[in-house]
């Protein structure tokens, strides 16, 4: 198990907590209706990438989808087993998915296909995905280019857990060339007791849009990419350094 998935696991149970102002439930919805608009392959099998707990398999579970997740950690997976029993929960790495024309939908939400790295490996998530879909489902993930991540500011989420506050801070960090986009972590609880505190650093690929839309294209996939914008689905300016990609299995076999 990596570092960051032993910090997880050891920090599972306050993660919910640490995502509170993530809307789970707009990004579902999102899902639903690009699902509707770009999806041609007949049946609601899914598949949510990096699943944590569980809630995005949560919310697609009331759109009516057959649910599937995928986590490197088995910690979150037993409790995203207590919030979706109907679940198959599959313990991988993203780039390790073994699933041949099993979903009509795919997501990786919260950045987290940039946790394949080196982009090597980021290419053969795409390729593992493209074998997991049935011809004509689709795969939904957001992405940053790597030059807005030289913009990036950390993120901090503060909770109190009775007489303990915990503080959770991440943000990306790239040094303006290579493949390397560092995630930093920081966990600090302070109680009664005194401070503990957690730290980590994970290598994410960092890339261009281009070179994203070159490992798309090399995989087998159509892909539209979108504005970060979970409310509309509008074409991506060519100009902000967010978006979110909606990638398509063609009907017919493009590889």
């Amino acid at each position: 198990m990596s570092d960051i998935a032993n910090l997880y696991a050891s920090l599972s149970g306050y993660y919910d907590q640490f995502c509170a102002e993530v809307d789970y439930a707009e990004q579902c919805a999102f899902a639903s209706r690009a699902f509707s608009c770009f999806a041609s392959s007949g049946g609601r099998d899914y598949l949510d990438l990096a699943c944590g707990t569980g809630p995005h398999l949560q919310y697609m579970e009331a759109q009516g989808f057959s649910l599937a997740g995928l986590d490197n950690s088995a910690r979150m997976l037993q409790l995203a087993s207590l919030k979706v029993p109907s679940a198959r929960l599959l313990l991988s790495d993203m780039a390790e998915l073994d699933e041949t024309g099993a979903f009509d939908l795919v997501t990786c939400f919260l950045y987290s296909i940039h946790y394949s790295y080196p982009p090597e490996k980021l290419l053969e998530t795409l390729r593992c995905v493209w074998r997991a879909l049935k011809p004509g489902g689709i795969f939904i993930f957001n992405a940053v280019d790597a030059a807005g991540a030289c913009q990036a500011h950390p993120v901090t989420t503060q909770l109190q857990e009775g007489d303990s506050r915990l503080i959770f801070e991440s943000g990306w960090h790239y040094r303006g060339r290579g493949d390397v986009l560092d995630l930093r972590l920081t966990i600090t609880r302070d109680g009664p007791d005194g401070a503990q505190r957690w730290e980590d650093h994970h290598h994410m690929s960092a890339l261009s849009f281009s070179e994203l839309a070159g490992m798309l294209e090399s995989s087998g996939f159509e892909s539209t990419f979108l504005e970060h914008d979970y409310t509309s689905m509008r074409d991506w300016d060519g100009k902000s350094f967010n978006v979110i990609v909606v990638a398509c299995k063609p009907i017919v076999d493009n590889l």
